[in-house]
């Protein structure tokens, strides 16, 4: 017993391993599993079944060591601390965000894909295809907007190029209308017009495109401040998710409650455009119009006697309240859930106008485009 101690003595690091891999193993069988990382913003792998056909291909080990490091005891706390490792060692970067000026979080695009090119070719069919004028207004991101505060030497995409792809690729179609939302967001760069902690523009910064689509298509610009207006702190958004550091200001969600008579979503109809539920839970920003779905319907019965058909990202949630103004009803289509036929969608509501709304990033990336001709 007396050599047992000694030896402990003199190797201590070999009983606080064997504590720790005995306590870390305890965590993985007895510990609860996590189905929601908030702080992550994302699900976690749960522990897999055991097949004959996942142990024959491999896939239930790919799967096992997914779920060992997702469902590791104290995993919160370990993913904090290696945030504060990297933030202390003067890193700038943290799992593929980077943190420049005044508290903003970037995201690294590294290129135009050839993606841009097949969804640019994508939205002009559609637009030569539909019978009527389309409009395709494009948002320049975070990046873009605010180049004087991103980390010196950081690659982000060229969505100048990207405009110019996009613009060019419509600029044969008689009836598609592209609307150039950087001037209006670039002559209010001053402001606060996206988050700093997530990828979405603000619910001003999606006033100032508001006031650029509806001069571009002809609508009677209203003023969203004349409803009351609605705050909720403590945002940490998509960018932050990712980036997990230290010393980073939350965000503030503004909104404002523009009335409707119903927004119909696929699980049933509500009857306001913001889910006041969900500013009570980690991504605020699903509040927009409660979230992201294939196809909802926004009946506002403003007496105005026209319809929109609007095709787009999540850029466009929190600028939906904004057309809702201007539009006695309002079709809205996702294409990444959407299961339906865009043309059939167009058929339905012949007189509507059209309007796709996506950011650079997004045309860069997605490759649901297909669906506007798909038939």
């Amino acid at each position: 017993m007396k050599d047992l101690f000694g030896n402990i003595k003199e190797y201590p690091l070999i009983p606080i391993f064997a504590a720790v891999t005995v306590l870390t193993l305890a965590g993985y069988l007895f510990g609860p599993e996590q189905d929601f990382s908030e702080m992550e913003n994302r699900f976690l792998q749960k522990r897999p079944a055991v097949t004959a056909s996942s142990l024959a291909d491999g896939s239930f080990m790919d799967a096992f060591e997914v779920y060992t490091n997702e469902q590791i005891p104290l995993r919160g706390a370990l993913v904090k601390c290696r945030a504060a490792m990297v933030y202390l060692t003067g890193a700038s970067e943290n799992d593929g965000i980077a943190k420049g000026r005044d508290g903003y979080l970037f995201d690294k695009v590294l290129s135009v894909s050839d993606r841009m090119d097949r969804n640019a070719a994508l939205i002009a069919s559609f637009a030569e295809n539909a019978g009527r004028d389309v409009y395709v207004a494009a948002a320049p991101t975070s990046t873009w907007i605010n180049a004087d505060r991103l980390p010196a030497g950081m690659p982000v995409l060229d969505e100048e190029s990207c405009r110019e792809k996009l613009e060019g690729a419509l600029s044969g179609t008689e009836s598609a209308h592209f609307i150039d939302l950087y001037p209006v967001l670039c002559e209010h760069a001053g402001e606060q017009l996206y988050y700093r902690t997530d990828h979405h523009w603000t619910t001003a910064g999606a006033g100032y495109a508001y006031s650029a689509i509806a001069s571009a298509m002809g609508l009677a610009e209203d003023d969203i401040r004349q409803y009351e207006k609605h705050e909720a702190g403590d945002f940490r958004g998509t960018h932050y998710a990712k980036y997990k550091g230290i010393n980073v200001e939350p965000d503030t969600v503004e909104y404002y409650d523009v009335p409707i008579g119903e927004l119909v979503l696929p699980e049933g109809s509500v009857s306001a455009l913001v889910d006041t539920d969900a500013l009570s839970g980690y991504d605020k920003y699903a509040a927009f119009m409660h979230g992201n779905r294939g196809k909802m319907e926004v009946h506002a019965d403003k007496g105005t006697g026209a319809d929109l058909v609007i095709f787009k990202d999540s850029y466009a949630n929190c600028l939906i309240p904004y057309l809702v103004m201007n539009y006695d009803n309002i079709t809205v289509i996702d294409l990444r859930y959407f299961g339906g036929s865009a043309a059939d969608e167009l058929t339905a509501h012949p007189d509507a106008d059209v309007l796709l709304l996506y950011n650079y990033t997004f045309l860069n990336d997605d490759n649901h485009f297909y669906k506007l001709v798909d038939r």
